[in-house]
Order: C-alpha cells, then structure tokens, then sequence
C-alpha cells in the first residue's frame, strides 16, 4: 500500500512552478485591484461633483425667481407703477410677470383689509393655463378662479370656494410683517379648494410689504413657487444619473425627494425628516448626515449589499433660510472600471495558471516519464511476473544503475518466493489439519452439552416434580417444606444452568439465527415475575412498568433467558427478605428494563468484568455459579441491538440496566 504522507514526484515538481508563479500572480492581482479601487472612487466623486452641480445650479435659479420678482415689484410700488388700487389692472400686471417666470405658481398682493388679487400657473394637472385668482370682501371673501382662455384672451370662471379667505392669515402675509421687510416663509399647504384640485399642493416662496409715501401699510406682495416641481426635476435629475436626490430645510425636513414621499401636512405640523424617510436609502443617508453634524460632506455607505455615494451640501437663500441639497449614487454607476479590472485580473490569472500547470505537466512528463516506466516494471515483478521485460535503458546515469540493480533484486527474489512458496504450502497444510482437529473437538463439546443436558433434564424433572409434591405434603412440618423447598430451589438453578448452557452453545454456533417477533412488554414482565418467584421464595419480587409501553421486537425465548439471569443474580446477592424489583420505561425510540438488588454491590472497576465470560467479582465468592449469565445477558443484548450497563445504588445495590431498541435489531448474530 502507498503511504499517503508522500507526493508523487510529478506533483512536486507541479506545485513547486505553481508555488514560484502563484505569489507573482497574486501580487499583480492585488495592485491591479488597489488601483481599480482608486479610480473607482475617482470616478464616484467626479460623477457627484457633475451631479451636484447640476442640482445646484438648478435650485440656485429656482429659488432666485422669486426673490427677484418680490425685489421687482417692490421697486414697482416706490415708483408709483404697481396698480394695487385697481386690482384688475393689478392682476393683469401680475399674469404678464408670471408667463414670463414658468417657475413661479403665485404672484399675488394681499391688501390691508385681507382682500387678495393673484396671477398664478397651476402647480399640478395637465392644464397648466394661466389664472387668475381673487378674494374681494364685496363677494364675501370667496376665492374665485378664473381661467384666461388662450385664444380669445377672455377670462372664463372655473371655480368658487366659500372659504373666507383673509390674505392676513395667510403665513406669508405675516411672515412680511413680522420681518418687516422682505423675508422668505416656511413652506404651508395653499388654501386654495379649486374645483379642478390644481392646487393641493404645498408653497414656498419670498413676501414683503407694501406701503404708501406716508409709510402706511397698502398690503403685501408675494412670490411663490410650488415644491412639486422641484420634486419634478430631481426625480428627473434621479432618472438620468441612476440615482436620488433631496431638498430639506434647515430642521431636516424634506422638501422635495426624487422618491416618493408623503408631502408637507397642514400648516404647524412638523414634516417627515429624511433619517425618517420610507426609503431605506434615503433614511441611512439622513442618519449619516445627522450622525456627522456637518454642512457638508461626502460618504460611501453600505445599505443591504449595495454601497452608494452620498453628497451633501448647504446652500443659504439670501434673506431667508438655509437649504440642505444632496445626491446619493449606486455603485452601478461608479464601479464599471472595476469590475472590468477585476474581470482582466482573473482572466490573467487563470491565464497564467493554466500555462504554469501545463509548462509544469511537460516538465514533469519529461522528468517522470523514465521512473514511471522504471516503477511499472518493479510493480510488475512484486506480482510474480519475473519474466517482465525490463524498460529501455535510460540515458541518465543514475537511472540506468537504479535498473541494473533491481534486475540484480529479482532474481533474488524469484529464487526466494520459490521458497517461501514451498514453505507455506506445508505450513497451510499443517493448520488445515490443526484446524480439522479443532472443529471436531467443538462438536464433540457441543454434542457432549447437548447429550448431558438430556439426560440429566429427566431425572432434573422428577426430582423438581418430587419436590413440588414434598413441599404440597410437608405444609405442615416446617422442617421438612424447608428442606423440600431447598430441594426445589436447586432443581430449578440446575435446570436454568443446562438451559444457559445450550442456549451459549446455540448462540455460538454458526447456524444460529436470531427469531425476532413483536412481543407484549408487560407479558414479558409478568412471565418472569411468575416463573422468578420460583427462585427464592425468601426474597420479594416487585415490578414497575411505565404506562403505554409499545411492543418490543426481539426474540422472546432469548428475552426470558435475559431477564430471568438477572432476577436469579439479584437474588444470589441480595440478603433474605431484601426486595428485587423490575423496572420496565421507555425512552425516546428504546425500550430500557431494569432490575434492581440491595446486595453488596459491585466496585467500579469491576463493573465491566462481570459481564465476561467465566468471570466473577471477588463479591462471588462463596456464592454458587459459573460465571457464564451476565456474559449471555450482554450477547443476547448485543444480539437484538442493544447494551447493558452495571449502575451503583444508595446505600447498597446494583442496578442492571438493559437498553433495546423498539424497532427490529440491528445487530448481527
């Protein structure tokens, strides 16, 4: 046989190019991937900056329309320009600023009394016509909205609202006083209820008084732009980069998303802050950008097993608050060098490792090819076969006096196989009749057994039939029903040795089978609490069964024997009087019996040796017995699949502990 802690010699030399190649590949692969790694990141960032700026710029301008257009007609007032008592006029001055800045959704002026004139684009629909709208206190402060009609230039209702509404209410209108300048205000729902729902939509936008040469209030003016378009262009901006972005105020309140997310409630209630974002994605980037406490920044997260780019940044309005802008970026979009990298690295590698095995399987051919040679003829020859032609010699030197000298060494060992052959076959011939004599020997053991068992089962049954009547008529001698019963008991061990006896034999023999069948457990147990009793009629027998207990699948005359040695032992060692009990329970798939003895017990170490046979403890001494029932008790255990085992009992006592499966045995015979 090989040993198995060598190599062949041409898989040495293969892992000995593959040991001096592979750290070469590696060490490339890793610098390779180090620089993928570099550019990627290069990448990322270039592709945030491009994005980003883009962002920037757009809400830059987004948000300068209004302010200039507050400037504009605040100016428009100082000069005497802007028509507010005629508020037709003043409307129709506010429609021509508004088609001119599509990104604006309000121009409007609300008087000192609260009455309200506006020229506004709807924020949400598809008719995105310009409109005009107003709150007069002669019409009950009902806000009216009418539509100016394209083509004739005529203004055409399109609803009425009876909501009361007071432009001094309004949190622009106060936001203006309160600054008492312009000043931009926090973004608040339009409380518009058109008919056509144009307008559920949340603003934002740049207020400032209006007041009169004599320095009284006239009203104040207003800008505003709809958050849904910038919702609109970032979801754009998201489309084209493969990314998202967000607008939050300086509280972390979203202002607008590329993803949907539930808009501004009701005006004073507080908005969805982006670390409380549905989308798992924004909602790590808004924990990073709160966890960092800084205005601006840049970081690559993991979010399940994808890592993206976030950058943030602040952009403040000019009177007004401070804005946080930020683009969040896939790794699909700035990992394509690396991947290409990595798929060149590994294709190299294999490459390379595909060249190094087979330079490395030439060289070894080359190398190996006159020992393989070499070593099939020596198989050859350790078969016998000493007429195998040698292979060709050899031009190198040393494998040419490696062939010689085993030329040399086979016919040694020809001429010594010869004798050895001579000497096995007498020594065969000499243990085939060694062997004969040992088999007869058995069988005359066996068939003497089986003989004396025989004959001495007859006069054992009259002498147990004789005891039996002396003991029904001696019931009133006490001497003599002891001496009866004492003739009984040992008829009965007599009878129980002969049966231990042929059933080793028979376990023994090679034509013995095991006869297993379902057996009733509580039968089992009661037959041998009946015939136990028999024993010794000196000593209690109880039992204890667990309830419901399945059947056993075992051999039964077998399973008596068992039982019945182990009731017999208990018995032997266990003082007059001293109760045996029978422990039947089930655990798991296996069945567990039990007998338990308050004999003197038995010392550790020999817990193993009682169970061999024709061995006894030194506790048996002065007791009767041949050694030969706890060795047939772990047989016949072994035999249905099971063990036996010795346990210690408080105070005194063992206990005998049999585990068989339920199910049909395992064990071989």
């Amino acid at each position: 046989m090989p040993d198995r802690s060598r190599i062949a010699f041409r898989t040495f030399l293969i892992l000995a190019l593959l040991l001096v190649l592979l750290p070469i590949v590696v060490a490339s692969g890793w610098f390779f991937y180090r620089s993928a790694l570099s550019a990627r990141e290069e990448f990322a960032q270039q592709l945030a900056d491009e994005v980003s700026s883009r962002v920037r710029e757009k809400i830059v301008s987004f948000f300068d329309v209004p302010l200039r257009v507050v400037t504009f007609n605040v100016e428009q007032a100082r000069a005497g320009q802007l028509l507010y008592a005629q508020p037709e006029a003043l409307m129709r001055q506010f429609l021509l600023q508004i088609d001119q800045q599509p990104q604006l959704t309000f121009i409007s002026m609300g008087l000192a009394d609260g009455q309200y004139y506006a020229g506004s684009r709807p924020p949400i629909g598809a008719d995105r016509q310009l409109r005009l709208l107003r709150a007069r206190v002669a019409d009950g402060r009902a806000m009216e909205v009418l539509r100016l009609d394209e083509g004739s230039r005529a203004l055409v209702p399109v609803s009425r609202s009876e909501i009361a509404f007071d432009a001094r209410t309004r949190p622009w209108f106060q936001s203006a006083l309160a600054r008492d300048g312009m000043a931009w205000y926090a973004p608040y729902r339009y409380l518009i209820n058109d008919a056509q729902g144009a307008y559920a939509a949340i603003g934002m936008g740049v207020s400032a008084p209006v007041r009169d040469r004599q320095g009284a209030l006239v009203g104040v003016v207003t800008a505003d732009v709809a958050l849904s378009q910038i919702n609109e262009f970032l979801a754009r901006v998201a489309r084209e980069s493969g990314g998202q972005a967000f607008l939050a105020d300086e509280n972390g309140a979203l202002l607008a998303s590329s993803t949907p997310e539930p808009g501004l409630p009701a005006d004073g209630l507080q908005a969805r802050k982006a670390e409380d974002s549905a989308d798992p994605v924004l909602r790590a980037v808004g924990q990073v950008i709160q966890a960092s406490g800084q205005p601006e920044g840049n970081r690559f997260i993991d979010v399940g097993a994808t890592q993206h780019l976030a950058r943030w940044w602040t952009q403040p309005l000019h009177n007004g608050p401070s804005l946080t802008l930020g683009v969040i970026l896939p790794e699909s979009r700035f990992n394509t060098p690396l991947r290409g990298v990595l798929h060149n690295t590994l294709y190299l590698t294999l490459a390379v490792m595909l060249a190094a095995l087979l330079f490395s399987v030439h060289v070894a051919n080359r190398v190996v090819s006159p020992l393989a040679r070499l070593g099939h003829w020596a198989g050859r020859l350790t078969r016998g076969e000493w007429h195998a032609s040698a292979p060709a010699p050899s031009p190198i030197r040393e494998l040419g006096a490696l062939s010689d000298a085993m030329r040399y060494m086979a016919r040694h060992l020809q001429e010594h196989a010869q004798d050895l052959e001579q000497t096995v076959t007498l020594r065969t011939r000499e243990l085939k009749e060694a062997l004969l004599a040992i088999e007869q020997t058995l069988t005359d053991q066996r068939h003497f057994i089986a003989m004396l068992s025989h004959e001495v089962r007859s006069p054992l049954a009259v002498i147990h039939t004789t005891a039996q009547l002396m003991c029904l008529r001696a019931k009133d001698s006490p001497t003599q029903l002891a001496q009866a019963e004492r003739i009984l008991r040992g008829a009965i061990r007599l009878n129980y040795f002969f049966d231990n006896c042929l059933t080793q034999d028979r376990i023994d023999s090679d034509s013995f089978v095991l006869e297993p069948a379902p057996i009733d457990v509580p039968g089992l147990m009661a037959w041998v609490l009946d015939n136990g009793l028999q024993l010794s009629p000196g000593h209690p027998l109880q039992m204890q069964l667990a309830p419901g207990l399945p059947a056993l699948h075992g051999d039964q005359v077998l399973l008596r024997i068992m039982l019945m040695n182990l009731v017999s032992n208990a018995f032997k060692y266990s003082p007059e009087g001293a109760p045996v009990t029978l422990h039947a329970w089930q655990r798991g798939d296996r069945l567990c019996l039990a007998v338990d003895d308050a004999g003197p017990g038995i010392p550790p170490e020999e817990a193993e040796v009682v169970f061999d046979k024709y061995r006894r403890g030194r506790g048996a001494e002065g007791k009767p017995g041949a050694g030969l029932g706890l060795a047939l008790v772990r047989r016949i255990a072994q035999l249905h699949g099971g063990r036996v085992w010795l346990e210690a009992r408080e105070p005194q006592g063992s206990r005998f502990v049999i585990e068989l499966p339920l199910g049909p045995a395992g064990a071989s015979t």
